[in-house]
This record gives C-alpha cells, structure tokens and sequence, in this order.
C-alpha cells in the first residue's frame, strides 16, 4: 500500500513539474512574439538580435502590465545575468517611463544587489541611480530609492533628509519617514526627531520611535515617562519597557517593581514588567530586595489564577511553580 502511494505521488509531482514546463514553454513563447512585433513597430531602437525579455521591457509602446508580467516572469535570470543589470539600470533612471515598470525594474535591482560577489561590478552604478532618484517625480520610485539609501547609511540621503527635517530643504518622503528612515542608524543623534515622531504620530509610530530610541542612554527619562504613563497605549508602553531595560537596565528594575505592584495598572503591563524582572534582570538584585518581594506577596494573592498574581508568585519562588 505505500509503494502504491508513493507512486501516485511520484507520478503527481511528474505531472505538476510537466504542466510547469509547459506553461513556461508557452509564456517563452508569447514573449519571443511580442518582442518580434515590438520589433517590426519600432524605427531603429530595438535590436534585431537581443533577447526577447529586454526587448519587451525597453519597449515603452507596450501596456505596462505586459512588461511588468515579463520582469516578474523572468526576474530569477534577469537577477543572475550582467547583462541585464545596465538596461536596468537605463530602465528606472527614464523619468519619461511608466513609473509603475519602472518601480518594479527598481526592485529587481535590489533583489540582484544582494548576489554580492556577482553584482559587484555594477555597484557604483546602481548607488548612483539610486542617488539620481531622490529627486524623482515619481513618488513610488523616490521612496523606493530612498529607503535603500537610508538602510545601506548612504551619507548623501542622511543629508537629504536631515536637511529637509530641518526645513533647509525638500523632504523626499514624509516627514515620519523621513524619522523612521534616520533613525535606523544608532551612530547619528536622532533622539530629537524620535522625540518629535513619538509626540505627534499614531500608536504604531509612537511604538517605533520608542522602538528606536533603545539606542539613545539619554532617552531614559523619557522611556520612564511613556512606561508609567496610565493613559498611553498598551503595546507603546511595553516597547518602552523594552528600550529602558536596554539604556538603563537597574533604573528599569525599580520603576518595574513600582508598575508591577501598582493594583491600579494594567495587567498586562504589570505582568509584562514582571515578566522582564523574572527572565531578565540580575536575579539577586530583584530576589535582594525585602521590600519589594513583600509587596510582591501581596501581588501574589489579590487573584490566585490571573497572570499578575502567577508572574509574582514564580518571581518569589522559582522552584516550586
């Protein structure tokens, strides 16, 4: 009976990987005639003995979901094959393209950067088409290069966008974007702009700029605030307890033992700030202190079965929970 079965499905894989085959055979097949037409219409820019794909992708007469389709299609040999990094790179630069085509050539540029050793060659370029893009009309793109700017810590886009928050200049993206994009880089002083992002955005904006001032020693009192702040978002303060436990970890203990023993706090964040005491401070500093293991006695029995009272009774006594 498994012998039959493993042979039904050896045979179905075989069909699948046929059928593959077949749909790929048809795909090269569609391509070769739409590059011959693109061919036949042109007035001279389209070489006779170039490769189908790159014909279709320079041809700016076509839909722009036909030369999407293509990149996608063949995205594995245009990532893989230097002679296709240099249209590319032609391709996303050509203000006067589609930006929706030019948007997708752009991200497999970047899936083609990561084959290090391979793309090295077109490194200078490729940095310098992205630089060039900053400033592009084309929203999508611009963003696009910016941000694989701002990762790779390109010194020229860091200026960009400090220039622009300052309002010495244009903002390629938005201003929390901007933030988000600098602040990724713990060696530039960004706690200001932290400060600013986490005083004017959403709950998940706040919960990233608490996120990124983990980095930042001075940003202890700050983090302090945002943890014992009753009104703020749950997941804001228990990233903010993440951040202080990283610039301060002793100063983290003690204003976690407050919250974890304030009965007027919420429980999850008591139980969060319980949690961190347990698994991450000095556990003979937390276990040292008397005062605090009685108030956490308390804890323990105002409801036997929540987490709160759970979390304070294996912080008293490990080894009988």
């Amino acid at each position: 009976m498994a012998e039959e079965a493993q042979e039904q499905l050896k045979r179905e894989l075989e069909a699948a990987l046929d059928a593959r085959e077949a749909r790929q055979d048809e795909f090269l097949s569609e391509l070769a005639a739409t590059a011959s037409a693109s061919r036949a219409a042109s007035t001279g820019d389209l070489a006779d003995d170039e490769e189908p794909v790159l014909t279709v992708l320079k041809d700016k007469a076509l839909p722009a979901d036909t030369r999407i389709d293509a990149m996608w299609r063949m995205s594995a040999r245009l990532t893989r094959r230097g002679e296709y990094i240099e249209p590319l790179l032609a391709l996303v630069q050509d203000g006067a393209d589609d930006g929706a085509v030019r948007l997708v050539a752009l991200q497999i540029l970047g899936s083609a950067a990561f084959q290090v050793a391979r793309f090295a060659p077109h490194e200078q370029a490729y940095e310098q088409a992205l630089r060039n893009l900053v400033s592009d009309d084309h929203a999508g793109v611009r963003e696009a290069a910016v941000h694989t700017l701002a990762v790779r810590h390109d010194p020229e886009v860091q200026q960009v966008l400090l220039t622009g928050l300052k309002g010495d200049g244009p903002l390629p993206v938005a201003r929390e974007r901007a933030i988000l994009l600098l602040g990724e880089d713990d060696h530039l002083d960004n706690l200001p702009w932290l400060e600013e992002l986490y005083a004017s955005g959403s709950d998940d904006l706040r919960q990233e700029a608490v996120r990124l001032m983990s980095a930042y020693p001075a940003a202890r009192s700050t983090l302090e605030r945002i943890l014992r702040d009753k009104d703020e978002a749950t997941q804001v303060r228990q990233e903010s307890a993440a951040s202080l436990h990283n610039v301060a970890p002793e100063h983290f203990e003690d204003v976690a033992k407050e919250v974890a023993t304030d009965a007027t706090d919420y429980a999850e964040i008591r139980t969060i700030s319980l949690r961190t005491l347990t698994h991450l401070a000095d556990s003979d500093r937390v276990r040292g202190d008397a005062d605090f293991l009685a108030r956490l006695e308390q804890v323990s029995t105002e409801d036997a079965e929540s987490p709160v009272a759970e979390h304070a009774r294996a912080l008293i006594a490990p080894d009988e929970t």
